[in-house]
């Protein structure tokens, strides 16, 4: 009989139990909004860029042939790569002053810039929208704006590094031949000096009456053979030099961003759910320990 009246009391303690889990599930779902209405909002602006790069290079036996092909194309992944890149943002961070407005870091300020970027393209339309989330709407504005205005520049910067570049490699590639075909007409115009003659070998020159001289002949032959060699290569390059002499459109900002009026987070709904289920669990463990407790003191 008193084990059986022992067990009886233990469930009659079970109401403690009951009482602190509820209690901790209410006071964790208000406990949450109090954190919420705590936490930092987040805002978000948007402005939008006419956005023009030049097309990939895709050679074709009817031509150059380019277009949007879908998805980012290297091109434009390379400008948007340079956009979230540390130098261009750095170079934001520094005129806008966030690290001291933040009292962060030079460091960690890019690193919540590069984290608030969010770039879209529309490869249809040629937009791009920037939207920039800061908990700040006045900050958020700046942050767009600053990088619509910088994408354009980026734009003209990386596309005149990447001609640059091209342009110094097609001139490497030719180098040697243009270094053969001016020893070869040297060489023949020594040939001519030699035997008397004052000629400056060039296009439109007739060496016609002298190529009976045997070493006149050689000197020619090979500077025939430099000039065409050079020539091929020229013509091999002439579709790439013809890309890179295109001029691109423009890109330019459509629209600025303003200061968005409402924040889009965090949401009300995940921080209750989450403090209540901190609270639900707090009143297990308190209630079952305090159960446990009378139990053994008020059998």
């Amino acid at each position: 009989m008193k084990k059986r009246r022992g067990r009886r009391g233990f469930w009659w303690w079970s109401w403690l139990l009951i009482v602190l889990t509820i209690g901790g599930v209410v006071g964790g779902f208000f406990y949450g909004k109090q954190k919420w209405d705590e936490a930092p909002k987040e805002y978000v602006a948007y402005a939008a860029l006419s956005f023009h790069v030049r097309d990939v290079f895709r050679s074709t036996q009817n031509g150059l042939e380019v277009g949007s092909i879908g998805v980012a194309d290297a091109n434009e992944s390379e400008v948007l790569r340079n956009v979230k890149s540390e130098e261009s943002l750095k170079e934001i961070a520094q005129n806008l002053d966030f690290a001291n407005q933040w009292g962060v870091s030079q460091n960690e300020a890019i690193l919540q810039l590069r984290g608030g970027l969010d770039l879209d393209l529309d490869q249809v339309s040629d937009q791009l929208a920037v939207a920039a989330r800061l908990t700040n709407s006045q900050e958020a504005a700046d942050f767009a704006n600053a990088v619509a205005t910088e994408i354009p520049k980026l734009i003209k910067r990386l596309d005149e590094k990447n001609k640059k570049e091209a342009m110094e490699q097609f001139s490497r590639e030719a180098q040697p031949l243009v270094d053969e075909n001016i020893t070869a007409k040297e060489k023949l115009k020594e040939s001519l000096t030699a035997k008397g003659v004052k000629l400056e070998p060039g296009p439109g020159v007739d060496l016609g009456d002298y190529l009976y001289i045997p070493e006149v002949l050689d000197a020619k032959l090979e500077w025939d053979s430099t000039s065409d060699a050079l020539k091929e290569i020229y013509e091999s390059q002439s579709e790439y030099r013809s890309y890179w002499s295109k001029t691109v459109r423009p890109s330019f900002v459509m629209t600025k961003a303003s200061a968005p009026p409402n924040f889009v987070g965090p949401n009300l709904q995940p921080f209750q759910a989450r403090w209540s289920v901190y609270g639900m669990t707090a009143g297990l463990v308190v209630g079952s320990l305090l159960m446990l407790t009378c139990w053994k003191l008020f059998p």
